[in-house]
């Protein structure tokens, strides 16, 4: 007999012969070989030998007793075969340590509703096939039991967080805070705008802890680690987003304001006499690299609207010179000098297209961020900056290199059902699918999207379909 089928012995008293036979055969239509004196005890044979064998039988992974009331009164008195069997079986079980091989199957209840059990098995928990209505899920629970196939099972053990081991920020706050959203009832607007009020003043309060001294010159090295070390933040910051959908707040505004007043945020030098531009390139890849994670995760949950809401926003943003200024979205995409020019060559892997974009593509947070989400959503923010409108400056998809030239688009080959159109009309806040595919008719193919030693530049909507073809299909 294989070691992986479960083997069974069922003691169980003669009143319910019956109904444990029917059982009985059930088992073993399911994979559970089953020892039963019905077929396996014959003419001539010893019970209580057999029965000590099937006890004690190294190959017998489970003892079922079935206990009834006649079952209950002949095992508490010795009584007959049942009580041979109570005598072998109870010294096992106390003289045991494995004593999971023995298991009560409820078959009758008392007159107060409680099982009818033999006193030296009345602490175990037993599964209750007494009652028609719970029979089928109690013998379903009975049955991954056997075939140790647990209906629950101990998570595969983590590793350990990552914000445990930063010793200089912590995230409890924050961690509070998105618990504190995921508990709001919708009952109370002025709740939810204070939470998400206190969103940027937590997320802005670490990422400035996080940061390097602006005062100083700037540490290619120490850069890197910061960069590194603010991935918890940015992951808490994707759950919050996440948070956001699922109690069905309007994520696109609130993701747009988020963005604005974090950059100005821990970008503000005002009070800073002299102050070393570059170390704000930690600041600029952290939203840089949040918005794009923020695209992927409104893109997996299909909130057209709210990417719309996003990319149409005009942010007011710090400049150089310390002063708030209209822009598009487009400009948080920044060029990292520091990191292209400086860390690269000292990365190990000097010929990488972009060592940001390397950084980004590595920092996945699964089941949504991963690689090709993100290269799919950059791709996206620049497909869109050439149909709405941003100014003459376009979105650089600093990770489209990542995203295979011969792999179309799903978003974008899906536009041939007229179905799949009308849901995503929102995304290019569009009334109409031939609205829609004059606004697709402008992203055209831009060969100055391409790196330097790049053989092709970034693909544009109509690499993946031909406008022809949009809303040919139901």
């Amino acid at each position: 007999m294989s070691a992986s089928i479960p083997k069974i012995f069922i003691s169980y008293s003669w009143v319910v012969g019956d109904k444990v036979l029917e059982l009985a055969e059930r088992l073993v239509a399911s994979g559970v070989d089953v020892v039963l004196d019905k077929w396996d005890l014959r003419e001539g044979q010893d019970k209580y030998v057999f029965m000590e064998q099937a006890v004690n039988n190294q190959e017998i992974t489970r003892v079922l007793i079935i206990c009834d009331k006649s079952y209950a009164q002949k095992a508490n008195e010795r009584e007959g075969g049942v009580g041979d069997e109570t005598v072998i079986i109870s010294s096992e079980i106390y003289g045991k340590v494995k004593q999971e091989k023995f298991i009560p199957i409820i078959f009758e209840k008392d007159e107060n509703n409680k099982p009818n059990m033999p006193a030296y098995i009345k602490s175990r928990i037993y599964f209750d096939l007494s009652d028609e209505d719970n029979y089928e899920k109690e013998y379903e629970k009975l049955l991954r039991n056997l075939h140790n196939k647990p209906e629950y099972t101990k998570p595969k053990l983590g590793e350990v967080p990552e914000w445990l081991n930063e010793e200089d920020v912590s995230f409890s706050a924050i961690r509070d805070l998105i618990k504190q959203i995921k508990g709001y009832n919708g009952n109370n607007s002025s709740k939810s705008d204070f939470l998400i009020r206190r969103a940027v003043d937590e997320f802005s309060h670490a990422l400035k802890s996080s940061g390097l001294p602006l005062d100083k010159p700037v540490d290619e090295d120490l850069l890197l680690k910061r960069i590194e070390a603010s991935k918890p933040l940015r992951d808490y910051f994707i759950d919050y987003i996440e948070t956001l959908i699922e109690k069905d707040l309007p994520v696109g505004e609130i993701a747009a304001d988020f963005f604005e007043s974090l950059h100005n945020n821990v970008t503000n030098t005002r009070n800073i006499s002299q102050y070393f531009p570059a170390n704000l390139e930690f600041y600029f890849f952290f939203i840089w690299e949040s918005f794009i994670c923020t695209t992927a995760v409104l893109l997996h949950f299909e909130k057209y609207r709210e990417i719309n809401k996003m990319l149409v926003r005009t942010y007011y943003l710090n400049d150089g010179n310390r002063n708030e200024n209209p822009y598009s979205y487009v400009d948080f995409k920044k060029n990292f000098p520091v990191i292209e020019e400086y860390c690269k060559p000292k990365s190990g892997n000097p010929k990488l297209f972009t060592f940001a974009g390397d950084i980004a593509i590595k920092r996945e947070k699964k089941p949504i961020i991963y690689k090709e989400s993100l290269a799919n959503a950059d791709l996206l923010l620049y497909q869109l900056s050439s149909v709405i409108d941003v100014g003459s400056r376009k979105w650089f998809p600093r990770l489209y290199v990542y995203y295979s030239e011969f792999q179309r688009q799903s978003i974008w080959t899906r536009l041939q059902s007229k179905r799949y159109c009308e849901k995503v009309l929102p995304l290019f806040g569009a009334n109409s699918i031939e609205e829609m595919k004059k606004l697709i008719g402008k992203c055209v193919y831009d060969d100055r999207m391409r790196y330097g030693e790049a053989w092709n530049a970034a693909p544009n909507i109509l690499t993946s379909i031909k406008l022809e073809e949009i809303g040919t299909l139901n």
